[in-house]
């Protein structure tokens, strides 16, 4: 087990993981504008 987590590709398989998941929360918009509006049902409710 210890080999396992001083291996190379598991550190560069977390660090690519983290980078990612990273990535996503600063380059994800706050709220995706929507061309339609809201759908019909929605404004019968």
């Amino acid at each position: 087990m210890r080999a396992l987590f001083k291996s190379s590709f598991v550190w560069q398989f977390a660090g690519g993981f983290a980078l990612g998941a990273l990535g996503l929360v600063v380059l994800h918009p706050a709220e995706a504008p929507s061309r339609y509006g809201s759908a019909p049902v929605e404004a019968v409710r």
